[in-house]
């Protein structure tokens, strides 16, 4: 009898910013990186080993868009399970409100996860390709009264 092999499962934590301004939403899109090239999610990323959340959030929208920011605090925790061919994820996403402080120049990653960051008015994110995160951002966004 053949041997069963499950998938191996990882847990990702990672922290990503709701930036609004203006009525705009700030969006970044995914490279061939992910496995959802071309779809558009909030900025943040990987929470690196020893390092805080609050930090992560800090340090992944400055790399991503180029701005400094700070966070206003945790809106949502999001607990998603993905299955993929060699693996299963079970990603766990903390989703800050943040506030701009400096930078207002976009500048963008070269050579990881997104390519562009562009920011968006609610009508023009229907027209988006975007993953689960960013229509959470955007559920949030309303809910919060963050567009007014």
């Amino acid at each position: 009898m053949p041997e069963v092999q499950s998938k191996p499962e990882v847990q990702r934590l990672a922290a990503y910013g709701l930036i609004i301004k203006e009525g705009k939403i700030l969006l970044c899109r995914l490279t061939n990186m992910t496995g959802s090239e071309g779809m558009w999610t909030l900025p943040g990323g990987k929470v690196e080993f020893g390092e805080h959340p609050d930090s992560t959030v800090v340090r992944e929208v400055l790399e991503e868009t180029g701005l400094k920011i700070s966070q206003q605090g945790v809106l949502s925790v999001n607990s998603e399970l993905f299955h993929f061919t060699d693996a299963r994820m079970h990603a766990i996403r903390l989703i800050y409100r943040v506030k701009i402080e400096g930078g207002t120049t976009l500048t963008y990653e070269k050579g990881g996860t997104t390519d562009i960051c562009e920011w968006f008015t609610p009508d023009e994110v229907r027209h988006l390709p975007l993953v689960s995160l960013a229509k959470l951002g955007m559920r949030l966004a309303r809910e919060h009264g963050l567009f007014s």
